[in-house]
Order: C-alpha cells, then sequence, then structure tokens
C-alpha cells in the first residue's frame, strides 16, 4: 500500500474537505484502499493500492482546484506501509505509522503549498520531485476563474471517460462556456492563461515515471 498524506492551511478549510471526499469517492475509489481519514485539524491520510501511483497527480489537480489560494501539501511513500492490506482490513494509525506521519509532516513546507514523492527509487524521486514542484508552483498561482474553467473541464472528462487521468478538452470546452455563459475564446484563454496543457502534460509525465 502506498501511504498518502494531505495538509491543508489555514486550518478553517478542513470543514470542506468533505466535498473533496466526495470527489474521490467518486473519481479515485478503484484506487483507494479506503477513505481519506483525519490524523490532525487539517491533516488527512489514506492507503492507496499498489500499482496505482500514477493516479496522484491528478488527484493533486482536483485538490488545488477546489481549495484555489490554500496551502495544500500533498505526501506520497511507496515504501512505508505492508505492500497489501487485506480489502477488509481498513488502515489505523498505530504508534509507529503516526511517528512517521509527524516526521513527514515537519519536512512538508509550511508556507508554500507541495508534493513530495518518496520511494520510487532515488532517481524516480528526484525526478517526481522537481517536476511536482513545477506542477504545484502552477496551481497554486490559479485564479478564481481559471479554477472555475478547470473544475467544470475535470467534470466533464470524467463524465466521458471515466477515468481521472484522461486530461483532453476537446469537444469540452464548448460545454464550459454554456455553463458559465462565456464564450469558447474566453473558455480557451482561461485555459492557456492556467497553463492548462503545461499542466496535463506535467501530470502525465509524473503518470508515466510511476507506472
Amino acid at each position: 500500500m502506498i501511504l498518502s498524506l494531505i495538509t491543508l492551511q489555514p486550518t478553517r478549510h478542513s470543514a470542506s474537505f468533505a466535498s473533496f471526499a466526495d470527489i474521490c469517492a467518486e473519481r479515485y475509489s478503484p484506487y483507494l484502499h479506503q477513505p481519506f481519514r483525519s490524523f490532525s485539524t487539517g491533516g488527512w491520510y489514506s492507503a492507496f493500492k499498489p500499482f496505482h501511483s500514477g493516479v496522484f497527480p491528478f488527484l493533486a489537480l482536483d485538490l488545488m482546484i477546489m481549495f484555489r489560494g490554500c496551502t495544500a501539501n500533498l505526501f506520497f511513500g511507496h515504501d512505508l506501509l505492508p505492500y497489501s492490506i487485506g480489502d477488509e482490513q481498513p488502515l489505523y494509525l498505530n504508534e509507529n505509522i503516526q511517528s512517521q506521519i509527524n516526521t513527514i509532516v515537519k519536512e512538508l513546507p509550511k508556507k508554500n503549498s507541495g508534493m513530495l514523492y518518496r520511494g520510487y527509487g532515488n532517481r524516480i524521486d528526484i525526478g517526481l520531485n522537481a517536476l511536482a514542484t513545477l506542477y504545484m508552483e502552477i496551481l497554486g498561482s490559479l485564479t478564481e476563474v481559471e479554477s472555475g474553467v478547470l473544475r467544470h473541464i475535470r467534470e466533464l472528462q470524467f463524465e466521458r471517460y471515466q477515468d481521472p487521468t484522461k486530461t483532453k478538452t476537446f469537444g469540452l470546452q464548448k460545454v464550459v462556456a454554456q455553463r458559465l455563459h462565456k464564450s469558447p475564446v474566453a473558455v480557451h484563454k482561461s485555459l492557456r492563461s492556467a497553463k492548462y496543457t503545461l499542466l496535463a502534460d506535467t501530470a502525465n509525465a509524473m503518470k508515466n515515471m510511476m507506472v
């Protein structure tokens, strides 16, 4: 299993984490061993099934769209949990796991959003974390308008492909324009200013490094 941590600051966003949990239930349940559980105020943990690391950049995308302007940190550790846990056996925080989480949280940035990978091998970790720095920098700069457009794009992508890792926008921009009562040109400009193509390419590059 792969240990996954999410922290949000300021902690007032904690109350709305349930909305993100609903997105996870809809889009990521085939990959999750269990829903995210709270380990502290503003902090949640879960376990992902082996061989499904490729969904992590897209999970981060959905999180950062929802919590725009919030300082969010994500951690994905491939070498911290037993390889396999029975489907009916939820992961609870014992003293050892809680100690690991406390150590990891101390390493996460306090003022900036970030995403940290560990346990994929030294060279792959270095590559993933370099791409993650670029990725989270772009996501952290999204405007309210850009986030609104991306939220609808992501909803439509999942409706069409039933796969949260699909990033194509062909045929979807017109639908978003109708939903938001904007012109297709305005939607296209928002995607361009959000650097969506770069985001999608970076997410897929990270996915390909892990699969």
